[in-house]
This record gives structure tokens, sequence and C-alpha cells, in this order.
């Protein structure tokens, strides 16, 4: 079915998340939304906890129940795909996964917007659960679009993303000589001589707060990694995209950002 004729109107709706709240609360739920005429909802935003409670073991038990509610209410859904929060076992057994701050501490489980852009464990997971999702709900006529993760944005500063950034500078500059010539790093002493001698840009290395501020004593390398992580999060929207794809190519796949810290 083409994505033409699962929409024949104007979609007024927003997040909804039922998993959150007694599921004795969801008739009523529906009561409510039909009479502010809402149409469309946001489903399973965060709910990667649930849905996967172990390595290889996925639970849909719940969000079957939430899908059938919302199709048999005509309501039309825009399906996340949950991964912009991980389990708390992934963190545990897969520390990679986890950000590291601009001041170098490492993180904890704990909040969301907590996954590293370029951790291996996350970037094999996270696809996986969308291809998971796409698999199993692809005959829902009433999914309109898909929302891969939540709110892509921050910066990590990890192992993984310090080796990843050389590659990055390395394909974008080719030598080492044209990266010291873009950055003109003879200011400040900041030549390079090879690859493994480019550090990460934060409040280990170049970065210090000044009157309040947060500032860099070398914008070129500072700019460049911001690029690197939009870069980062990117690919990691694509890895998602593309499992989705495969088994729903003519519905819409999007997501959204938080803003700062990406260019």
């Amino acid at each position: 079915m083409g994505y033409g004729s699962r929409v024949n109107g104007i979609l007024y709706g927003g997040d909804y998340n039922p998993e959150q709240w007694p599921e004795e609360v969801w008739q009523e739920d529906m009561r409510l939304l039909k009479k502010a005429h809402i149409n469309m909802v946001t489903l399973n935003v965060f709910s990667w906890a649930a849905l996967q409670p172990g390595e290889d073991t996925y639970d849909f038990t719940r969000l079957d129940r939430i899908m059938e509610l919302v199709q048999e209410n005509g309501l039309k859904v825009c399906m996340a795909t949950s991964t912009g929060a991980h389990p708390a076992w992934m963190a545990k057994r897969h520390p990679d996964i986890l950000r590291t701050e601009k001041n170098g501490m490492k993180r904890k489980f704990g909040g969301r917007h907590n996954s590293c852009p370029n951790s291996p464990s996350y970037r094999h997971y996270a696809p996986k659960l969308a291809a998971e999702l796409a698999g199993r709900y692809k005959e829902y006529d009433n999914i309109v679009a898909w929302h891969v993760s939540n709110e892509f944005g921050g910066e990590c500063y990890c192992e993984n993303c310090e080796r990843a950034f050389r590659e990055w500078l390395r394909e974008k500059y080719g030598t080492i000589a044209e990266v010291n010539r873009s950055y003109n790093t003879s200011f400040w002493g900041h030549t390079f001589y090879d690859w493994d001698e480019i550090v990460l840009p934060n409040f280990l290395s170049e970065h210090f707060w000044h009157n309040g501020r947060e500032s860099t004593m070398f914008q070129g390398i500072s700019l460049d990694y911001m690029r690197f992580m939009s870069d980062s999060m990117l690919d990691c929207f694509r890895l998602e995209y593309d499992e989705i794809k495969k088994e729903m190519p003519d519905v819409p796949v999007t997501t959204n950002l938080m803003g700062q810290g990406v260019i």
C-alpha cells in the first residue's frame, strides 16, 4: 500500500505514551482524543527498555495492544523506534554505549539522550530494533510515518569518538599537511605530525571557561568536531532508516533535533 492511500486529510495530533500509565486509562484516553478531534498519535518514543529486556529478547505484547486500540479507534500512527533511550542492561554489559562529557566524565546509565553515536554497541542494537519493529508492524495501514530515535543532538567525547574523528579528518583532508594548512596550526604551536596526535577539542584540551562562557583556543578543530558529531548522528539515523525502508519503502521516515551542539 502506497503512502498516498494512508492519508486523506490534515493530520492533527502529538506524542501519546500510554505505556507510562495504567491500561485501564486507555479507553478514556481514546474518548478524550476523539473529543479533541485528534486523528494521529506518535507512539513508542521511549519504550526500548520494555521492548528489549535482553540481548536477543523482544517483547511487543503491550505495543501490540496499543496498536490494536488506536487502529480500532481510527487513529493514524507515527511509529517511533524507541532508540533515544537505551535499556539499563545495555549500559551495564556494553559501557561503550555511554557518552563521555566534554570535561572527560564518563556517564553512567540514567536519563535519556545518553547514547554515543559512535558506539559499536549502539550501532548494532538500534537498527536491529528498528528492523524488528518495521517487520512486525508493516501490515498496519494506519502507520503514516516513522520517527527514528528522538531529539538527536549533543556530543560525546569518548575514545570511540576520538578514533572516528581522526578517520573523519583523514577522509576530509587527506593528509596531515592539509589539516595543518586548513587549521593554521602554526598558531600557538598546534602543529600535528601524525593522525594519532589529534585529540578531541574538550575541556581536557582546547576548551575553557572565560567570563562565564565556553571558549576554545583552537577554533578550526572545535568547529570540525561539531560537524563530525552531526555526521555521526546522521549515520545513526541512516542505519535505522535503511532497516525501516526494507519493510515499508513507501512510508516517510523522519526524526527531530535538539539543536544545540549540532551544525
